[in-house]
């Protein structure tokens, strides 16, 4: 039966990272296809049902031969995410047979277990973010800063993984994710995101960090490093889009990027004309079908997408110059030859302008695959975090 545990577990977690998205949509049901549907459609059915109820997904998915497509590109990416459990359904009638749910029951009790803990922030501004927590206390301090906008699903993998040895804390970025929709002119700023930052700190109380930022979130990492720079032993800085004036190197995505935030940034009213072309299918065409639903997420209504713009624009345009020379910190820079995203230029000189950088360049991986927290690079995060903090009086 250990096939069937396996798949048990794939299903939750694909159901678990769906849900935000879906959450979302106005739409009442999935449809996913399967191979060889008279065989296995009703195995399928049964499985996936179970998953859905177990992660509390309201909407209900129909096993069929030949799914119609959904309306619109975060339907589908949603349905998609789901199809991939069915791509070699062949056992799943004989696991139900020899089992029945009860692999799926198993998954969801220990994915609950192991889920990180969920503590709610007021920020300096009066607003309510959810924090998240994975590890003991009583060991060194991390706080991981997600890339702007993103589910705390896509993290989840870095939270368990350095939650092993750490006290790992991350957050939910301000107004995206409240049950009401964010208010008109939230503050955005690169400096009130940096202040989230210390709010989950101080609602901890734990005085000192090591702060680790994804994408942009490494541009809030700095940020915070510079205005506060007691409260933090050591900095890594992973994939990072940064900006630096008028003498920044990007890739053709940062900038295609940067224009679509400028433009859905404006106005509510061009927000809602910019996030109709992201219903479109061919939205779905360059992002992996693996993250499709949490990379989606802020896009999925006008509202979310509009503040969306205003936060990532603020990161994306924020001329992070000025902090870096600022920054005496022990500093790990990682990025790789074939980031077409985040231009590994803008991480070779972040590694030059800070005063004590390693830069480490991977030979191969996109910008996405840092989420995929492979053995190399959860090593590389742990021996940084550990010389930093045997090497600094006073930390454990």
């Amino acid at each position: 039966m250990n096939g069937f545990e396996e798949w048990a577990a794939a299903a939750v977690e694909t159901f678990g990272e769906v849900k935000p998205l879906a959450d979302r949509l106005p739409q009442a049901r999935f449809e996913v296809g399967v191979v060889g549907h008279e065989r296995v459609g009703g195995a399928a059915q049964l499985l996936l049902d179970s998953a859905a109820r177990e992660v509390g997904l309201r909407q209900a998915i129909h096993v069929r031969a030949v799914p119609q497509q959904a309306p619109s590109s975060f339907g589908l990416a949603v349905e998609r995410r789901i199809g991939g459990l069915l791509r070699d359904a062949g056992p799943l009638e004989d696991w139900l047979g020899a089992a029945g749910e009860a692999p799926i029951e198993r998954a969801a009790a220990k994915a609950r277990d192991q889920a990180p803990q969920r503590v709610r922030v007021d920020t300096r501004d009066g607003l309510t973010l959810d924090a998240f927590t994975c590890g003991d206390r009583a060991r060194p301090a991390v706080v991981l800063v997600p890339p702007c906008g993103m589910p705390v699903e896509l993290s989840l993998r870095w939270l368990r993984a350095l939650g092993e040895e750490h006290f790992v804390v991350t957050w939910q970025t301000r107004g995206l994710f409240s049950a009401d929709d964010p208010a008109p002119g939230m503050p955005s700023s690169v400096a009130d995101q940096a202040d989230d930052l210390l709010a989950v700190m101080d609602a901890l109380d734990l005085p000192t960090w090591h702060v680790m930022g994804l994408c942009g979130g490494a541009v809030i990492a700095i940020e915070a490093v510079h205005r506060h720079p007691g409260r933090f032993a050591s900095m890594s800085l992973w994939h990072g889009d940064y900006d630096f004036g008028a003498g920044s190197t990007k890739t053709e995505h940062q900038r295609d990027v940067q224009a679509l935030m400028e433009l859905g940034a404006d106005t509510l009213a061009k927000a809602t004309s910019y996030q109709k072309l992201m219903h479109r299918p061919a939205a779905l065409a360059k992002i992996p079908e693996q993250v499709a639903p949490l990379v989606l997420y802020p896009y999925v209504t006008p509202t979310l997408f509009h503040h969306y713009c205003r936060l990532n624009l603020a990161i994306m345009s924020f001329d992070i110059t000025e902090p870096l020379g600022r920054i005496s910190h022990p500093t790990l820079v990682v990025t790789s030859r074939t980031d077409t995203t985040a231009h590994p230029e803008g991480s070779h000189r972040v590694a030059r302008e800070l005063a004590r950088a390693r830069l480490v360049e991977e030979p191969s991986g996109d910008h996405l695959s840092v989420f995929d927290t492979s053995p190399r690079l959860i090593q590389l995060a742990v021996d940084f975090v550990a010389a930093q903090y045997l090497s600094t009086p006073g930390h454990r």
